[in-house]
C-alpha cells in the first residue's frame, strides 16, 4: 500500500511542473498527478514534468484529467466529438507511459439532473470495454472514480456497469468525499466493489446544516483508517492519496503537516 498526494490538491497554488520539488522536499514518496490543462497533455509539457518527477524521486501513481475538458464527449452520439475525445484520451495514456503512471482516473460524463441523455448502461458499456482496452495497450489500468454529478455516483451503477461490459478490466477509485457528498456510505462501494478498487481519494470532510464542510485529513473525524482495513480484507494493496480542495487550507505548511499525520495514521 502506498500514501500519497494527488496535485490537485494544490490547484491554482502551484504549476505542476513545480510541484515534484515540493513533494520531494516534504518527503512525499508518491503523487496522483492531476493534469488541469490540454496543453499539458502535450509531449512537451510531459518531458519536461517526467525530467522534474525523475530529479525529485517521486513515484507517479496515477494520471487524472481535467474531465471537462473532453470525457463527456467520449460517450457522445456525435462521431467527430467522440473520435476527437478518442484522439485526447490516448493523448493521457501516452502521458501516463512517459510518466510511469499505471492508472488513468476517471470522471466520465456529467449526470446533472434532468440534463443527461444517452447514458443508458448498455450504450455506454462498450465505450467503457474499448476504454479499457485502450489502456491497456499503453500498460495503464482504467479506474472509474464515483463523482456527484457523474454517471458513477453509486454502488449500484458500478455492479451495472461491470456486469454490462465485456471487457474484465475495468477498476475504480473511491473517492470519500464525492460518496458522501452522493448521499452514499463509502464503505458500501468497500461491500460492492472492494475487489476492484486501486486508490481511494481522501478528503475529511462533515456534514453540517445539509452542507458538506470539507476538512483536511485526518482532522475531520472520518475513519480512514477503518476503510482502508475493510479495503484490505477484499484484497487491497493500492494508493491512498490525499486530495483536497485547495481552499481548505489557508497556509500550505497544513497540507504537509496533514500528510505526515495521515501517514502514520493509515500506515
Amino acid at each position: 500500500m502506498r500514501v500519497g498526494i494527488s496535485t490537485a490538491s494544490f490547484y491554482n497554488l502551484y504549476m505542476l511542473e513545480d510541484i515534484p520539488a515540493v513533494l520531494r522536499d516534504w518527503g512525499v514518496p508518491y503523487a496522483e498527478y492531476f493534469l488541469n490543462s490540454l496543453s499539458e497533455y502535450e509531449p512537451e509539457f510531459i518531458s519536461l514534468l517526467a525530467q522534474r518527477t525523475r530529479e525529485a524521486g517521486v513515484t507517479v501513481t496515477s494520471v487524472h484529467p481535467m474531465s471537462s475538458m473532453f470525457e463527456s464527449q467520449l460517450f457522445s452520439l456525435h462521431p467527430r466529438q467522440i473520435d476527437d475525445a478518442f484522439r485526447i484520451y490516448e493523448k493521457v495514456l501516452v502521458a501516463a507511459k512517459r510518466l510511469g503512471a499505471h492508472r488513468y482516473c476517471m470522471h466520465g460524463a456529467a449526470h446533472l439532473s434532468g440534463a443527461a441523455k444517452n447514458l443508458e448502461i448498455e450504450r455506454i458499456a462498450p465505450v467503457f470495454d474499448r476504454l479499457v482496452s485502450m489502456a491497456a495497450e499503453y500498460d495503464v489500468r482504467l479506474t472509474l472514480e464515483n463523482v456527484s454529478w457523474c454517471f458513477c455516483r453509486e454502488p449500484d451503477f458500478a455492479l451495472q456497469l461491470l456486469d454490462a461490459m465485456r471487457n474484465d478490466g475495468l477498476h475504480f477509485t473511491l473517492d470519500v468525499k464525492q460518496a458522501i457528498r452522493s448521499g452514499v456510505d463509502p464503505f458500501s462501494f468497500v461491500d460492492a466493489v472492494g475487489e476492484r478498487i486501486d486508490a481511494v481519494h481522501c478528503c475529511d470532510c462533515k456534514t453540517e446544516n445539509g452542507k458538506v464542510r470539507y476538512l483536511l485529513p485526518p482532522y475531520g473525524g472520518f475513519d480512514f483508517a477503518g476503510l482502508v482495513r475493510r479495503l484490505q480484507t477484499k484484497g487491497f494493496d493500492g494508493d491512498v492519496l490525499i486530495e483536497v480542495y485547495s481552499d481548505t487550507y489557508t497556509d500550505i505548511a497544513q497540507l504537509r503537516d496533514a500528510f505526515h499525520a495521515f501517514q502514520k495514521q493509515i500506515l
